[in-house]
């Protein structure tokens, strides 16, 4: 059986952390040691997680995988058990990710993640939104190999592993997909331990909600970057290509239906379409009641399905953004309180897109003119 630890990387934590540590040491399996690493913290983050149990490294370095790596290479249990400092696992979270590493080979793993709060426009769509995740998208990526991340807020690495990887990376916006990447091009072995549950708290209201996704999507357009030799391999454009078919499928589908139904050619495509649409909600509210029951499946639907229309247009804008225009985010509003930083476009880059965007003007008038 491998042995563990737990690192918790906080700032300003002080109202979670007192109930993530003994979270941690109330799990039915052994933990050597809980670590939490207080960042930059201006509360009392470092005392609570003392008195709570645990061993507590304060540091200044304003970044999350930076701090990690300040204890990573001083830790020899077999495993390191990672939360976000406002996550808390639930009963048999740890035992049931540890089950991948210790029966089924993997090399890391994650959880599934439920949001904390009970209620909320933005609570109930991220709910729905992690819970189909659960029973479909995530379970098909750790199916065929390739699960596009493993999720920070909780996680179980073999410590041999992160460290072979270089620990921690804190090159990229996404830190999280960053180290997941850097495992798939390392040829380890990564699984997903659905029935594994850990709670977080996540934004409630638009703007906190929106900086939140505007960095996840400019972290996966990064790493998509990066790693774009992994991109070749099948089972990476399997899992890549059908999420950014899905991502802009959305889109052109109901403006093509609006065209057809607005010529008057799409009565019979509108009925098909319906027939596809009510099959849809149903399987993703049954699929959702699985994992959080009828009423909150019900409630959560509308929300997840306005807010995807949103999502998909931020994750689209980010692409544009990262790979054409070359912009790229730097560092953004959030944990450490920073201001949004996107990098301008290069010279360089100003001069290949004008030269493009001549020679496509040019050759749409000579092709109108003719």
């Amino acid at each position: 059986m491998l042995s563990a630890t737990v690192l918790i990387p906080a700032h300003n934590e002080e109202a979670s952390i007192a109930d993530l540590v003994p979270a941690c040491l109330d799990q039915s399996y052994p933990i050597d040691d809980v670590i939490v690493v207080a960042d930059s913290c201006s509360d009392a983050t470092a005392d609570r997680a003392r008195e709570a149990g645990a061993r507590v490294v304060e540091v200044d370095c304003q970044d999350k995988a930076t701090a990690q790596n300040v204890v990573l290479w001083e830790i020899e249990s077999d495993v390191i058990i990672g939360f976000d400092g406002d996550t808390r696992p639930e009963p048999g979270c740890i035992e049931l990710m540890m089950r991948d590493l210790n029966e089924n080979g993997c090399d890391a793993t994650c959880s599934t993640i439920l949001p904390m709060q009970p209620r909320g426009f933005f609570i109930r769509a991220r709910r729905f939104s992690y819970a189909l995740g659960r029973r479909w998208w995530r379970l098909c990526q750790a199916q065929v190999g390739r699960i596009q991340v493993l999720t920070g807020a909780s996680y179980a690495f073999k410590t041999s592993v992160i460290k072979a990887v270089g620990g921690f990376p804190s090159g990229l916006i996404s830190a999280d997909m960053d180290a997941t990447w850097a495992m798939h091009a390392a040829g380890y072995k990564l699984g997903y331990a659905a029935n594994a549950v850990a709670l977080t708290l996540d934004p409630e209201s638009f703007t906190v909600w929106r900086a939140q996704m505007r960095r996840w999507a400019s972290g996966y357009a990064q790493n998509m970057s990066k790693y774009r030799r992994q991109l070749l391999h099948w089972r990476s454009l399997l899992v890549v290509g059908t999420a950014l078919f899905d991502l802009v499928s959305l889109f052109w589908s109901y403006a093509f239906f609006g065209y057809l139904i607005a010529t008057g050619h799409g009565q019979v495509l509108l009925t098909v379409y319906a027939i596809y649409f009510a099959a849809h909600v149903v399987l993703n509210i049954g699929l959702v009641t699985s994992v959080v029951g009828i009423r909150e499946a019900l409630l959560g639907f509308v929300p997840w399905f306005l807010v995807n229309f949103y999502t998909r247009w931020l994750y689209i804008a980010a692409l544009f953004r990262e790979w054409v225009l070359g912009r790229h985010y730097a560092s953004w509003t959030g944990r450490q309180g920073r201001a949004t930083v996107i990098t301008p476009m290069t010279r360089r880059r100003k001069i290949v897109l004008a030269a493009v965007f001549a020679v496509v003007a040019s050759a749409a008038a000579l092709g109108y003119a003719a």
